[in-house]
């Protein structure tokens, strides 16, 4: 295809930004392979009887190399797609909750605000019914590097209103995941 998406859109290496530059179709190849793979490191723990702690550090290996890979300076997707299919396997009822917001967002078209409330609600409703404590480790992590990652901001966005106004911004890139409201 030759887009280096870095370079154009959001300069995010997302689904979003793959979908607005390559087409839907693309981006659904890209987004079921990303789902694959995450189910593929907590689906090997599982077989091999590894303990729920293994299961959610697998899935969580590979959340962290989807989002931060070494070959592209640290910057990758955001990992929603990871956090979904490892919140359905490891909790497939707050994986369900998980996808009612994201659906919401889609609906409402605040996808970001969704995203973020549902991944919020994960390790509370998670603690409510009493999972594993390797679990309930991997909601909270999810969670820690959804918002790690957003702060980050993407390298095609302009670095320079992050300067005249960081804490905007910064609330903007939590929020809304993006630089501006």
């Amino acid at each position: 295809a030759g887009v280096d998406l870095r370079r154009v859109g959001s300069g995010n290496l997302g689904a979003s930004n793959l979908s607005t530059q390559m087409g839907k179709g693309v981006a659904a190849v890209a987004f079921f392979t990303d789902c694959g793979l995450e189910a593929a490191a907590i689906l090997v723990m599982r077989a091999v009887n590894a303990g729920p702690i293994w299961q959610a550090a697998a899935g969580l290996a590979v959340i962290v190399g989807h989002n931060w890979p070494f070959y592209l300076r640290f910057q990758g997707g955001r990992g929603m797609a990871l956090a979904l299919t490892g919140t359905l396997i490891l909790m497939p009822y707050e994986g369900l909750l998980l996808t009612a917001f994201r659906a919401l967002g889609v609906f409402t078209r605040h996808t970001a605000e969704m995203n973020l409330l549902g991944l919020l609600l994960v390790p509370f409703a998670a603690w409510l019914l009493g999972r594993p404590g390797g679990v309930l480790f991997f909601a909270v992590a999810v969670v820690v590097l959804t918002v790690l990652r957003r702060l980050q901001g993407s390298p095609g966005l302009e670095m320079r209103r992050l300067r005249d106004d960081p804490r905007r911004v910064l609330v903007s890139r939590l929020i809304y995941d993006r630089e501006v409201p």
